[in-house]
């Protein structure tokens, strides 16, 4: 008799059980419903971008669309967690005759993201992070509904992703407890599943009694700065000098540099720059000029890559600091530099993203750049460091099968990559902890998954995150349309995770207790 209950009682079980079989072609479905609006919604965001803290706008029509236009469905807290432009979508689905108690509803949370950058827009496609967040949340939640699963979905507008670490001050404020798995996607210019880099940022700033005092001793520190390459501790580390000129700071690099040159002729400028100027200096392409702004003054105005394509490409930047470094080294007298437009100017400010793979290597390389310049610098100051944000393979894997499979487009390119492109304040919210000789991740505070996925199309404009011409890639349809086949995997993927008992122990293993 005890043996017949248990069956019967295992077998009622089986029937409580959700049939994700029809989930694919119900997400579909949803989504024709749900994600033109939320398109619009990031297309306006896109035609008005707003910097780190100042996303008032991104945060009032996303908040006003879910309160006014299609009021009931979230529960809505703009202004969320002490920050001004942070806001909270909530929901909860409860199926009838559901006896736990509410801290017995799994729960996933979505991450979204909407600041631009400086001068430059959205041109590292944050109106896609917000748009993804929204439109696979809200696909998961019907889903939730339609299907009959108990499930808690939470999203968390985040602001000031670019310059000081938003999710940081929110993490502080309480607003990841409680949630252990979060999940966003970032577009760029090619599918993977990868690291992110650690990343801290030093500000020098170099004085002088002159104007050219204060030049010569903020170029002396780039050369010193640049020679640090390859003998940078870490792993992979990188430090970028920046110069800190009207809108060219911290993760905006300069597509053009201006460098004055007095004492020299036009014609020495120009045979200097053009011996330098060879095939490793990619689209980078200059003009001399004369300039009357100082007694026989030469202006050399250098183009060419900027964003994060410029760490690994030699930028125009780049090139001014070599043309710096040749003509003091050529033993010439009465060789002045000055920066056009600025003349009267005697201190002057670098940044320096110093970069790496993981966390653990960023103080060490950030003591290695201050011992480099702090002889010529002033002062030294530092950002937040930005942790290393880690993979998790157990949500990776199920994405990956998504990917490849016909529902989602068979896209054969997805994979993991080794390669950490940039940096992420999503590692604040991760929290991860790495055996310092094997770099095995150990343990992490939550589940973070980030997966990043392209958005170029063949013949159309594309260009690396924080280059100006990414904002025009992220305004396309092929962008949009690829926003929403990640969006409705990841949606997916948070349905599987709140149904499943197993695959959430297996998710959530890592998290420290």
């Amino acid at each position: 008799m005890l043996c017949a209950q248990l069956l019967l009682l295992a077998a009622a079980r089986s029937c409580m059980a959700a049939d994700l079989g029809t989930l694919p072609g119900l997400l579909k479905s949803i989504s024709a419903g749900v994600f033109p609006d939320l398109k619009s919604i990031a297309q306006d965001i896109h035609a008005n971008p707003e910097t780190s803290t100042h996303e008032f706008y991104a945060h009032n029509i996303v908040v006003d669309y879910f309160t006014t236009t299609k009021p009931g469905l979230w529960d809505v807290t703009p202004h969320a967690y002490g920050q001004p432009t942070a806001f909270v979508l909530d929901f909860v689905h409860k199926p009838a005759g559901f006896s736990g108690s509410d801290e017995e509803i799994p729960i996933v949370g979505f991450m979204a993201e909407y600041d631009a950058l400086l001068g430059i827009g959205h041109a590292c496609g944050h109106n896609h992070i917000v748009l993804n967040g929204l439109a696979a949340a809200s696909m998961a939640r019907q889903a939730l509904i339609d299907l009959d699963i108990p499930g808690r979905i939470k999203v968390v507008g985040c602001p000031d992703e670019e310059n000081t670490g938003g999710k940081a001050r929110l993490r502080d404020a309480g607003a990841f407890d409680g949630v252990d798995i979060l999940i966003m996607a970032h577009p760029t210019v090619k599918d993977a599943i990868q690291p992110m880099q650690g990343r801290v940022d030093a500000q020098a700033s170099f004085m002088g009694d002159t104007h050219a005092d204060a030049v010569r001793a903020a170029f002396e520190s780039l050369v010193l700065i640049t020679d640090l390459a390859g003998s940078l501790p870490g792993t992979a580390t990188t430090a970028t000098p920046v110069e800190d000129v009207g809108m060219f700071s911290i993760n905006v690099v300069a597509q053009k540099v201006q460098l004055g040159i007095a004492g020299l002729s036009l014609q020495d400028v120009n045979s200097t720059v053009l011996r330098l100027l060879d095939d490793t200096y990619a689209s980078v392409t200059y003009t001399v000029a004369e300039n009357n702004e100082v007694s026989k003054g030469v202006m050399l105005t250098i183009n060419g890559p900027g964003g994060h394509a410029s760490e690994s490409t030699k930028s125009p930047l780049r090139l001014s600091i070599e043309t710096f470094r040749t003509l003091t080294g050529n033993g010439k007298e009465g060789v002045s530099f000055f920066l056009p437009g600025n003349i009267t100017v005697t201190e002057l400010d670098i940044t320096t993203s110093i970069r790496s793979r993981y966390t653990i290597d960023l103080d060490a390389a950030l003591k290695t750049v201050e011992s480099a310049i702090s002889s010529r610098a002033a002062r030294i100051t530092t950002d937040l460091p930005y942790p290393a944000l880690e993979v998790v393979t157990s949500l990776g894997d199920r994405f990956l099968e998504l990917m490849h499979d016909a529902d989602h487009g068979s896209q054969a390119d997805w994979d993991y990559s080794t390669i950490a492109p940039a940096a992420t304040d999503a590692g604040f919210v991760q929290d991860a902890a790495i055996d310092a000789e094997t770099k095995e991740l150990l343990s992490v505070g939550k589940v973070v998954f980030h997966p990043n996925f392209g958005i170029c199309q063949e013949g159309g404009p594309c260009g690396f995150n924080h280059e100006p011409i990414f904002a025009q890639t992220a305004a396309t349809e092929f962008s949009y349309g690829r926003t929403e086949i990640v969006a409705r995997a990841l949606a997916q993927i948070a349905v599987e995770v709140l149904e499943d008992k197993g695959f959430r122990e297996e998710v959530t293993k890592l998290i420290r207790k």
